[in-house]
């Protein structure tokens, strides 16, 4: 036997594609874990951009024309 076949005869067969992606992939739990942190920050900065707009948006509509009267034409 020469050192070639030696060396094929115990050389680990190719992984499959299969294991290929499944290993570059890592764990699904922390992949998962991991998007539900994002979509917690993003849901987070979203309510806080609204947040401040609305607050920011009624403060100028009060003081816009502080000598203003608001009149109800019924009628």
């Amino acid at each position: 036997m020469t050192m070639s076949e030696y060396e094929e005869r115990f050389r680990s067969p190719t992984p499959s594609l299969y294991q290929i992606f499944a290993a570059t992939r890592g764990p699904e739990r922390e992949r998962r874990r991991s998007q539900r942190f994002w979509v917690a920050a993003a849901l987070v900065g979203v309510m806080t951009m609204t947040y401040k707009v609305a607050s920011h948006h009624t403060v100028h509509s009060k003081t816009s024309n502080g000598s203003q009267i608001w009149k109800c034409d019924i009628g």
